[in-house]
């Protein structure tokens, strides 16, 4: 009797124990839930808000009234904004495309090391194209006074459409080869096969398949250069555009009024171009495709394309050439001093970098560090709930979180301001208001590499866990987090290298006494120290480059313990 009084009583307790273990992890499940989301809502919608409505502040209340004084006053400088967008979108956008081909189209280790180019390229600090064009080609250039004995004036728009063009093809060019490595090569092959010239199948069949990511890498240029605040400030001269008078209106006036109507006229159109992005990307297929396989590579040889394929050929030289030189020059810059004639070797400007108040440099990475370790976790909740547990309002909330990556980052820093400098949010001065806006401007791409790598998990996984008695905590931790390693990682890696390297979205958060890296290269480079800011872009990319190879070692002994 009474030991079947204690096998009930066990019972009693395992069932209680079972269905308050079942309770607590829906219950801890739905409060990450409304957390993300709360913290999504706080971080990204809340601060677009407060933008808009500062713009409607006038001296008698609420108006539209500075949207016409804004317009009026500022007009130029729009017009400017405009023509620099169009025409760096268009040389852009054909060095992307002329770029990816080439090195699509190359082999082995020459093929290994225009990536490794690249990729450098992503991680190199912003300014540093800038400070380059400076040192090779201004009124002392060392391309244009010693070697070409010329004296050019490289303070203009041309010298502003250049440098950002050349920035924004390596992060396009990936893109592109994105695209390039999955197109069917079967249409190529019976072009071949039908005795179809090399230049014909490139301009008639390559080409046409890569339209909506050449569209892609349009909208995106345009975007990217309305955003851009650094080139003009540096080398624009008297060339203004609406983004640098953005950053003038709020180093120099503090005028968040007139700043916030300007990032209003920058906002608009950006959100619009924002859903004809999506839709050019669901085009491409490649947004979150997990069921397509990769092709073969098509061999196609570019010298036997014809004048297409030398322009081709010739366009992606110039782009290699010039980002050997721009590098060699940064590195140069930093090691050599001019006496007489010529340069000599000096470590003199390593002295001056130690008085440059490294702590910045530490700074940057403690702050990267917590970016990337933050942002990836959120970016993994966030995928879980919406492509794993199909939350309500997905589309809403997917919305939502990719808009940072379109809008400009001027924009996203002035929210911010505005958002969190009174109660009950007073984050302004703070180091968290910085490590929050380097997380969510980046959240766009983290939550797409998490959700494609969530798509990619088997059903199957959930239902054995739960035959097994396991709860929707051990789903997320016996099923989602290991089968998302690849994209921790892939993740993590990405918002490191983008922390430790961004400059538009923070620039108005940095507390002065506690500045990052990259505003001491762009305090350098304003200022004239050449020298001090090669060295310190070195370290950044060195920096960058060290954590990112610990990442893909870790990344590739995962590989080789799960096969």
């Amino acid at each position: 009797m009474s030991h079947g009084f204690h096998v009930k009583n066990e019972t009693a307790r395992k069932v209680s124990s079972d269905t308050f273990f079942r309770v607590f992890s829906v219950s801890v499940e739905k409060l990450l839930k409304l957390t993300v989301l709360a913290l999504i809502l706080l971080f990204i919608l809340y601060p677009m808000i407060c933008i808009f409505m500062r713009s409607l502040y006038v001296e008698d209340g609420i108006g539209f009234s500075n949207y016409a004084e804004v317009f009026f006053k500022y007009k130029e400088n729009f017009l400017n904004s405009i023509t620099v967008g169009i025409s760096t979108a268009l040389l852009c956008t054909f060095l992307s495309v002329c770029t990816a081909l080439f090195v699509y189209t190359r082999t082995g280790k020459f093929k290994t090391a225009l990536m490794a180019v690249i990729l450098i390229s992503m991680v190199a600090p912003p300014f540093v194209s800038s400070l380059a064009y400076i040192q090779l080609y201004g009124r002392r250039g060392w391309i244009t006074y010693r070697l070409l004995g010329l004296s050019l004036n490289p303070y203009n728009a041309v010298g502003v459409v250049l440098m950002q063009s050349i920035s924004f093809v390596p992060m396009n060019a990936l893109f592109l080869l994105g695209i390039l490595s999955k197109i069917d090569t079967s249409g190529i092959k019976a072009a071949q096969d039908l005795g179809a010239r090399p230049g014909n199948i490139l301009k008639d069949v390559v080409l046409p398949m890569m339209r909506p990511g050449i569209y892609v890498t349009l909208l995106l240029s345009f975007v990217r250069s309305l955003a851009d605040f650094g080139t003009p400030v540096i080398i624009g001269g008297r060339f203004s555009t609406i983004a640098s008078e953005i950053y003038l209106k709020i180093v120099g006036y503090s005028d968040l009024e007139a700043a916030s109507t300007m990032n209003m006229f920058i906002l608009v159109p950006s959100v619009a171009f924002f859903f004809l992005y999506r839709r050019l990307m669901n085009a491409t297929g490649i947004m979150t495709d997990s069921q397509r396989t990769s092709t073969e590579p098509f061999s196609l040889k570019l010298g036997k394309c014809g004048l297409f394929g030398f322009t081709v050929v010739s366009a992606a030289a110039l782009f290699f050439i010039v980002m050997a030189l721009q590098y060699i020059c940064i590195f140069a810059s930093g090691f050599m001093k001019r006496k007489g004639g010529g340069y000599i070797f000096t470590t003199e400007y390593l002295h001056e970098l130690l008085k440059y108040d490294l702590s910045t440099m530490t700074r940057s990475v403690i702050y990267a560090l917590i970016v990337a370790v933050l942002g990836t976790f959120i970016a993994i909740l966030f995928a879980y709930f919406t492509e794993w547990r199909r939350l309500k309002g997905r589309s809403f909330f997917d919305c939502l979180v990719t808009i940072p990556y379109m809008i400009p980052g001027t924009c996203f820093g002035i929210g911010y301001i505005l958002a969190f400098n009174h109660k009950p949010f007073a984050l302004t001065g703070t180091g968290i208001i910085v490590i929050a806006n380097m997380i969510f401007k980046q959240l766009p791409t983290s939550t797409k590499l998490c959700a494609a790598a969530v798509s990619q998990i088997p059903r199957a996984q959930e239902a054995a866990v739960r035959d097994l008695g396991g709860s929707s905590l051990s789903v997320l931790k016996d099923v989602i987090l290991p089968g998302l390693r690849p994209a921790f990682f892939g993740s993590f890696s990405y918002n490191f290298s983008t922390a430790m390297t961004t400059a538009g979205a923070v620039i108005f958060l940095i507390n002065p006494g506690k500045k990052l890296a990259v505003f001491k290269l762009f305090d350098a480079v304003y200022s004239g120290e050449y020298a001090v800011a090669s060295l310190i872009s070195m370290l950044i990319i060195v920096i960058v480059l060290a954590v990112e190879g610990i990442v893909y070692l870790l990344s590739w002994k995962e590989k080789e313990n799960v096969s």
